[in-house]
């Protein structure tokens, strides 16, 4: 197993496993992912390749002070807005899934958030969907607020706060 993280939101390969698994998947509200989803341009892809296949798929966005940013949702004031990260999206190919991989990739986000001063760690969950938010709360995260978001899906917000080196 390898990761890679690739410096921008917008991997054509990550791109491609998202929509494979969008297509994929039974319950489509499980997953934020559409064609006319745009992430923020700040931010990481990360991938893990399986030999030369890709396997999984993780973004990691810093929204800034964009309306999306998760920190509007639970009343964070401007300050404190730009130091929220996003635990934006994961991928993982069906023939690969319950090894893991979306807990890893996001403990590696997770670290190079931490290591850039991120303080406020955020990302939506369908309640619903119980290996997602299992995995969230077994890092550590927990759920603040369940509201629609993305054009009407219900989604708790799910924040993690941790102590940042900036």
């Amino acid at each position: 197993m390898e990761i890679i993280r690739v410096n921008n939101t917008k991997d054509k390969d990550a791109w491609l496993l998202f929509e494979k698994t969008y297509n994929e998947i039974e319950n489509k509200e499980f997953f934020a992912f559409d064609k006319e989803y745009t992430p923020p341009k700040d931010g990481f892809t990360y991938k893990i390749f399986d030999n030369d296949k890709l396997v999984a798929c993780f973004l990691l966005t810093f929204p800034h002070l964009d309306e999306e940013n998760l920190g509007y949702d639970i009343g964070l004031c401007e300050k404190y807005l730009l130091k929220v990260a996003h635990m934006d999206s994961v991928a993982v190919d069906s023939s690969y899934r319950g090894r893991g991989y979306q807990n890893i990739l996001m403990k590696k986000a997770e670290e190079d958030a931490i290591k850039l001063g991120y303080k406020y760690l955020m990302c939506t969950i369908h309640p619903d969907n119980i290996y997602s938010m299992q995995n969230a709360l077994k890092l550590g995260y927990k759920n603040i607020l369940t509201k629609e978001k993305y054009g009407g899906k219900i989604r708790a917000i799910m924040l993690k706060e941790v102590a940042s080196f900036s």
